[in-house]
């Protein structure tokens, strides 16, 4: 919206003629033609003409006013209604020129066209930008369905033509298409979460609850994973420490697993992922540390993105859906959380934030 002064009000003009311009003009028209004619005529004949010179001209300048007028309100809504037009059609860039608009009517209605054609543009872009990111989205979603769906059809129709008498075959081919059934299950899982979150479906439980039983929990949940890979799993809680913090309990657990689970999968072998909590005044500042692979400057950005993997072989190969970090950066926006990521590449990774108390 602009703060510069309004044009003047076309009433004030009309005013300013009636009682200033025209009585003025009268006068001097007056003068002049008492002047012209007061040698050669007598007084009632300077009289009728000083009646009928001021008559004309005066007539002459309220049709001049008239037309003026006439232009004035007439030319503004003409170029106004031309830019509706034209943002109505799709060209967003049409613009009425405020700079042209000679009355505070015509300036405030080109103001509203101009504030809905820079509206539109948002919006179409918008619009466009969702669409991209949808079309995306979709083939992203069908790729990674496609994969385990494939390999458990592949490995029954093994099994069909045959294979199913072999009990060795039999029994290997089973256990694969079933850990295709759970990825396909955890894939399924998180695809409905992000969708619930994004479409504002997900409803978050905000109460006080101690965060160090969540750490807790979480490390004896995923203690066998990293078991296998030889992974040491700590945090700086103490037994039994009461920490409370504010926020969805539930969801800021899925979070710490999320990134655990991360660290774990991208970590080498006899690694250490470390939870470091950091009491604040105000706030908690939670650390998780692994000495993973790390991941390259340039794609520290991308890593909160939906399918994004730094690794992608690897990603296949340790069972990634790709949504795990998504999922964690939507919950701590809807947190307001502050939250980043700080790495070295092929030594580690930390992803931080920060709870309220």
């Amino acid at each position: 919206m602009m703060t510069r002064p309004l044009p003047p009000h076309s009433r004030l003009i009309i005013r300013r003629f009636l009682f200033v311009w025209l009585p003025i003009f009268t006068v001097i028209t007056a003068i002049v033609a008492v002047f012209i004619f007061r040698l050669s005529v007598n007084f009632s004949v300077q009289v009728l003409i000083f009646t009928t010179v001021a008559l004309l001209l005066n007539f002459l300048a309220l049709n001049t006013l008239t037309k003026l007028l006439h232009r004035m309100s007439e030319m503004p809504f003409l170029q106004i209604a031309e830019a509706a037009k034209l943002v109505s059609g799709g060209v967003t860039t049409a613009r009425a020129p405020l700079e042209t608009m000679p009355t505070s009517e015509a300036f405030r209605a080109a103001e509203a066209v101009n504030s809905l054609a820079d509206k539109a543009g948002k919006d179409i872009a918008e619009m466009k930008k969702l669409e991209r990111v949808r079309s995306e989205f979709l083939g992203n979603v069908s790729h990674e369905l496609r994969t385990p769906i494939f390999s458990i059809q592949g490995y029954l129709e093994t099994l069909l033509d045959g294979a199913l008498e072999d009990k060795d075959v039999s029994r290997k081919f089973v256990e694969r298409a079933h850990q295709n059934t759970k990825r396909l299950n955890v894939l399924l899982s998180d695809l409905i979460d992000i969708s619930k979150i994004e479409s504002g479906e997900m409803r978050l439980s905000f109460r006080y609850f101690n965060l160090c039983d969540i750490i807790r929990e979480t490390i004896g949940s995923l203690e066998f994973q990293a078991t296998q890979s030889e992974i040491e799993l700590t945090s700086t809680c103490q037994n039994d420490q009461e920490l409370m913090v504010y926020g969805d309990k539930e969801r800021l657990g899925q979070v710490i697993v999320n990134i655990m689970q991360n660290a774990i999968k991208y970590n080498h072998e006899k690694g250490s992922v470390r939870v470091v909590v950091e009491t604040r005044p105000q706030d908690v500042k939670v650390r998780i540390i692994d000495t993973g692979i790390g991941i390259p400057e340039e794609q520290k950005s991308r890593i909160f993105e939906r399918f994004y993997r730094v690794d992608a072989g690897r990603s296949r190969s340790v069972g990634g859906t790709g949504l795990g970090l998504a999922i964690v950066k939507h919950i701590l926006e809807a947190h307001q959380a502050p939250f980043g990521v700080e790495s070295t590449l092929g030594v580690g990774t930390e992803i931080w934030m920060v709870l309220k108390r």
